[in-house]
């Protein structure tokens, strides 16, 4: 039998053992989740070239349909829808040079359209011209002809008043220019804005047209000038 001391030291080292084991197998753990925690390799990319192609060929078979359906509605009598098509389409090809050739001309159809020809009287105030236009819409103004510009009594030198807009000099439009304003529905004038010469203007509003001259308060102009309206404009 063996003795006490034979006993203690088996005792130890049984311990010893018992103990190492699960140490060992938690590092043999760790070591094995470290080897699954690596990255993945990365998939290398597929060659696209065919769906390039497949996209490419999608895009002017759209253009074009867009293209011949614009044709269409022109043919109608819709040239603003002609125009919407065409645009849609030029969101998804911008560079297409036919896409803007022909918005382009559809552009300069509309404003010849509906032209109407109006006189100003220089010596009056804001005038109706008798047509509406619509926000967004743009037309077109040609003027023609001069007026004699007389201002009628005392200046100080403060100078020529820009106060009330129904009455005295707009700021920021050139003295004597011709100028347009816009009056709502609910009788409220919009911001008046330079016509001068002439030009294509988009209004912010919809309403009834006024023209006049930037003049002060008091100015005893005489003389007239002819203008011609077209483009997004209706009677009223």
């Amino acid at each position: 039998m063996p003795s006490s001391r034979a006993l203690v030291w088996m005792l130890l080292c049984w311990t010893c053992v018992c103990a190492g084991a699960p140490l060992a197998w938690s590092q043999d753990k760790n070591k094995t989740a470290r080897k699954n925690t690596k990255a993945p390799k990365a998939k290398p990319q597929a060659n696209t070239r065919g769906l390039d192609q497949r996209a490419d060929t999608l895009v002017s078979s759209y253009v074009r349909e867009a293209g011949d359906l614009a044709d269409e509605y022109l043919d109608a009598g819709h040239p603003d829808k002609a125009l919407a098509v065409l645009q849609r389409a030029s969101a998804i090809n911008p560079d297409d040079a036919s896409l803007k050739q022909k918005m382009a001309q559809i552009q300069q159809q509309n404003l010849s359209a509906n032209e109407v020809q109006v006189d100003v009287n220089a010596g009056s105030g804001w005038e109706p011209v008798g047509v509406v236009v619509t926000e967004g819409k743009p037309f077109r103004a040609a003027v023609e002809g001069s007026y004699r510009l007389e201002v009628a009594g005392t200046i100080t030198a403060a100078g020529l008043l820009e106060k009330d807009v129904t009455t005295d000099l707009i700021h920021g439009i050139p003295t004597g220019a011709l100028m347009g304003v816009v009056v709502k529905r609910d009788n409220k004038p919009g911001k008046p804005f330079p016509i001068g010469a002439g030009g294509d203007f988009t209004p912010r509003e919809t309403g009834k047209l006024l023209l006049r001259v930037n003049a002060p308060a008091g100015h005893r102009s005489t003389g007239k000038l002819k203008v011609t309206l077209s483009g997004g404009l209706s009677a009223g």
